[in-house]
């Protein structure tokens, strides 16, 4: 274990907590004794999530800034704001169909947005990142299953933002 991942009720930023998996990273966190500050622009999820975290794990605190992650702004002054230590980033467009009929759409929230989150971290100071990518960075399977010296070989603009960043 990593000598930053010792010490519990650190702050972890957590783009796209609303998110399925986000949220679910999120109940973890809690359950361990950390504070996830959830950012999330809610284009593919909901306040409900919020309100189910708080309701699995009893915590009625949990801080939620509604924010777009390529706004390099509101990114540094969560991380600011709320002295978070970490990031454990989910924030992105996920449809194959989608990116391949809105491809610009994917690489400025996925690429772009990682980029500015990044920019926010190196300007606050904030060096521990966690970024969840997608299996459709391997492509058509070579073999079954995936391990992570897989080929990369993506073959839609979802997978192609995920190779990028």
């Amino acid at each position: 274990m990593s000598k930053f991942m010792q010490g519990n009720s650190k702050r972890i930023l957590v783009p796209g907590g609303a998110g399925y998996i986000g949220s679910h990273t999120c109940v973890e966190l809690l359950n361990r004794g950390y504070t996830p500050v959830i950012v999330d622009n809610f284009v593919n999820s909901s306040m409900a999530a919020i309100d189910r975290i708080c309701q699995i794990t009893g915590a009625n605190d949990v801080p939620v800034i509604e924010a777009d992650i390529r706004d390099t702004d509101a990114m540094i002054y969560a991380l600011r704001e709320h002295e978070c230590e970490a990031v454990i980033h989910f924030a992105g467009l996920k449809a194959v169909g989608e990116s391949t009929a809105n491809p610009l759409d994917y690489y400025s929230n996925n690429v772009q947005g990682s980029l500015s989150l990044l920019d926010a971290m190196k300007q606050t100071g904030v060096g521990h990142i966690v970024f969840s990518s997608s299996a459709t960075v391997y492509g058509t399977p070579v073999s079954l299953p995936y391990t992570e010296d897989h080929p990369l070989a993506p073959t839609n603009p979802y997978g192609m933002t995920k190779y990028a960043v």
